[in-house]
């Protein structure tokens, strides 16, 4: 498989609704901005919808004006190259290759409703289709949300098919990009696609919504058995990161773990995402390996050009 970008793309649950302005409630902090790249999965403004209530309780928090600052994937690592964020949130994988480039320090990890730090990745199928396994996906019709950059969406499912054997990209009849989940599944139930790959939950909020109607119409290939809250085809890899850049200050740093760690579960900023709050730093190694065993780069960056 050809190297790749590690930037991930379509992992978080989305909202439309921008929260009003904490600063526009309280005494503005006084000192040094802090700066926090954030992934925009979708735009600045989707980002700052999502993130911005967990920024404002970190400005609340260590008494420091803090500022969300949006990334496209090729700013996650420019922006850390020429030291411009003191931290980072963003996707796993490409949290883990930020890591990995420029030696950021983990502080902690994402916890979801009902799911806690980890997600995983579905390969799914009609119920009313032939294909029963892995192997039966030779010469099929497969597509996933985007090749280079989703993790849950499309790397996760390459990685684990090419453990038992079968390359997407050289053994499937096609293998295309539908920039959408909701896409995909309607798509597997249609008919367009033989096999989408799709992040865990995707199903059952779309089954919430009415854009579905059972869950009995898919059948997911290679389940797993390990009791985990959704039912899932992949491994279960660690969620979002909140890392610090290495030059950052020890005093900011540690006012901002602790502050994440104590983050309560009922929190508005975190019903915004999902979240139940953050818990210490889950090992990363699974992604550690996934990243060398396709071979995926980092962003191409000077630092990542040195050998990195």
């Amino acid at each position: 498989m050809a190297a790749v970008s590690a930037c991930a793309l379509g992992e978080s649950p989305s909202s439309e609704d921008i929260p009003t302005p904490v600063s526009t409630l309280r005494a503005q902090p006084t000192g040094e901005s802090v700066k926090v790249g954030v992934l925009a999965i979708r735009s600045a403004v989707a980002a700052n919808a999502q993130y911005g209530g967990i920024i404002a309780y970190l400005e609340e928090q260590i008494g420091q004006p803090v500022v969300l600052v949006p990334l496209t994937q090729e700013e996650q690592f420019s922006k850390m190259e020429s030291g411009e964020l003191d931290f980072t949130f963003n996707n796993p994988l490409a949290g883990t290759q930020v890591h990995r480039t420029f030696d950021t320090e983990i502080l902690a990890t994402l916890s979801r409703k009902n799911t806690g730090p980890e997600f995983s990745g579905l390969i799914i199928v009609n119920q009313n289709s032939d294909i029963m396994t892995a192997e039966d996906l030779r010469g099929a019709n497969g597509t996933c949300v985007n090749q280079q950059t989703a993790a849950a969406g499309c790397i996760f499912q390459v990685h684990h098919l090419q453990q038992v054997g079968v390359d997407p990209f050289e053994d499937f009849a096609s293998f295309t990009e539908t920039p959408s989940q909701d896409n995909i599944v309607l798509g597997v139930l249609n008919g367009t696609f033989d096999v989408g790959f799709i992040r865990t939950g995707q199903l059952e909020r779309m089954l919430q919504e009415g854009t579905i109607f059972t869950l009995e119409d898919f059948r997911i290939i290679d389940e797993a058995d390990d009791g985990f809250f959704y039912p899932h085809t992949t491994l279960l890899y660690p969620e979002w990161p909140f890392a610090a850049h290495p030059d950052t200050d020890r005093d900011l740093v540690e006012q901002v773990r602790e502050a994440l760690l104590a983050m309560p579960a009922d929190h508005p900023a975190l019903t915004e995402i999902k979240a139940d709050g953050f818990v210490e730093p889950l090992s990363y190694a699974s992604l550690h390996d996934l990243i060398e065993s396709l071979q995926l780069k980092s962003w191409d960056t000077n630092a990542s050009a040195q050998g990195q």
